[in-house]
């Protein structure tokens, strides 16, 4: 945690502060303080910047790699504190949730039709036997990706991975994976969240060799049914407000959008000698 002080106040009170919470993948999810005010929010921008960039200038470049930020859309002091400590706009996130205990009362379940020559199962090991082809999917899936592409190229493929088997509670049979003459072209990768009894689409991805031929849609399909016979309550996901392909699939199957936010980005580099600035 950082935090500002005016040299000139005798009680040093703290003006603005803000937090890394470390997290899987070598990611860290940065909190800035807000104004208390509008009138005491006047020329706060470049102060609560400064706060953030001595917090990057100090993470640990051996535990965190990619520092985030989710503010909401209208939470503009925020927005421009990110900005004006550097981070990188990495697109507008909506969240969008798909009830499924009414569905089950309303629509029975439908065989999934998969695409031609495709053969799926669910991951048997991440770790070791499917590790290789988790890695393979993945990084095929980010060439020419709609989803926030400004994020492609800031972590090791590893620590991605590493993120997504750290997000809600893994079972390795709701992870899904789709192959094509024995090669890894696609997966679904979907989390229990126990606490709540809801699932997490933790990530959705086709290689450019399996898109276009609905395997994204019939991955999806076949994820929504298992959950069915799990008695989950619902199935939440992001997605990057850009990538339009996505956000029709998504509201076709049943999803509505439920919140939003902003993503910003900011990779993290050896850190610099010195113990904080000026404003």
């Amino acid at each position: 945690m950082w935090y500002t002080i005016d040299p000139a106040d005798p009680k040093s009170r703290i003006r603005e502060a803000c937090l890394a919470i470390e997290g899987p993948g070598k990611t860290a999810m940065c909190f800035i303080s807000g104004p208390v005010s509008e009138h005491d929010d006047v020329g706060r921008d470049a102060e609560r910047g400064s706060c953030l960039r001595s917090l990057i200038r100090h993470l640990e470049p051996k535990r965190v790699s990619l520092a985030q930020a989710l503010p909401e859309p209208h939470e503009r002091w925020a927005i421009d504190a990110y900005k004006s400590a550097g981070f990188t706009h990495a697109g507008e996130l909506s969240y969008m949730e798909l009830e499924l205990a009414g569905r089950r009362r309303k629509q029975p379940t439908q065989p999934v039709s998969w695409p031609a020559g495709i053969e799926t199962r669910s991951v048997r090991d991440p770790h070791e036997s499917d590790h290789e082809h988790l890695i393979r999917i993945l990084e095929g899936s980010y060439i020419d990706t709609l989803d926030c592409p400004e994020l492609c190229g800031l972590r090791a493929t590893e620590d991605v991975l590493e993120s997504h088997l750290s997000t809600g509670e893994f079972d390795p049979s709701m992870w899904t994976l789709a192959f094509e003459d024995g090669l890894p072209i696609g997966c679904s990768l979907v989390s229990s969240i126990p606490e709540n009894g809801s699932a997490e689409l933790v990530y959705i991805g086709i290689t450019p060799r399996g898109r276009r031929r609905g395997l994204g849609r019939a991955l999806l399909e076949h994820s929504i049914a298992a959950l069915h016979e799990r008695r989950i309550e619902r199935l939440v996901c992001a997605v990057d407000q850009r990538n339009l392909p996505a956000m029709r699939l998504y509201k076709s199957l049943g999803f509505q959008v439920f919140s939003a936010r902003s993503a910003w980005v900011h990779a993290v580099h050896i850190p610099q000698s010195g113990v904080g600035e000026s404003v």
